[in-house]
């Protein structure tokens, strides 16, 4: 009877194609999950911190713009240095609590005061002031650290685009307490009377021996 032949035992049977389907589903799933293309909107805004923003960011500019209209007026309310002095040598951990400004948790703590002492040694890097009977160092030759950045409790990191920049202020400020502020020490004398506001990183405890604060001065005039 005709009709369809039987495959014998010995003639090899159709394969199925599984092992192609795996690796077609193992193919489309990547595929999926890291697309070869990436389709972008140019005219999507950019991410705050991007290289737009901080190409945008001019650090000269802005702490030139802080250092004259908010930081010099604020030299009239800053803590007198008297106050702060007497507080600090009572308790120190007191007294940060109360005079003191830090950025963020963890960071340092500064403090933002005024005052006026007399001379009593000029050194290579800073004058040794007295005021109501405690020393305090007014810094002279090169500045480093966060200390005018930080210490008056004005600016913080948000009112700028990111970290880099944040850091960028801080040796702008230390710039312009070199180019502005030092020279007006430069003929300082023992004896002499220095008038100054300025920022100084609050001890944790009070000294061994030396001056209880060294003041980075933001403002500072002499009188014989």
């Amino acid at each position: 009877m005709a009709g369809n032949p039987t495959p014998s035992a010995d003639q090899p049977r159709a394969r199925l194609p599984w092992p192609w389907i795996v690796v077609g589903v193992i193919v489309v799933g990547l595929f999926v999950v890291y697309p070869p293309l990436k389709i972008a909107n140019k005219s999507a805004p950019a991410a705050s911190g991007s290289a737009t923003n901080t190409a945008a960011f001019d650090a000269v500019a802005f702490a030139g713009r802080f250092w004259s209209e908010e930081l010099l007026p604020a030299t009239s309310t800053a803590t007198d240095a008297g106050t702060l002095l007497v507080a600090l040598r009572a308790d120190p951990a007191a007294s940060a609590k109360t005079h003191a400004h830090r950025v963020g948790l963890g960071s340092a703590a500064y403090y933002f005061a005024r005052g006026t002492g007399r001379i009593t040694a000029v050194e290579r890097s800073r004058l040794l002031v007295e005021i109501g009977g405690e020393t305090v160092a007014i810094r002279t030759g090169p500045v480093f650290g966060n200390a005018v950045r930080d210490g008056t409790g004005l600016l913080d990191v948000n009112q700028v685009p990111g970290l880099a920049e944040f850091n960028a202020l801080s040796a702008e400020f230390n710039r312009l307490v070199e180019a502005r502020v030092q020279p007006a020490l430069k003929d300082a004398a023992v004896g002499a009377t220095v008038t100054f506001a300025g920022c100084a990183e609050a001890p944790e405890s009070l000294p061994a021996s030396g001056p209880l604060l060294t003041f980075i001065p933001v403002q500072a005039e002499l009188q014989p």
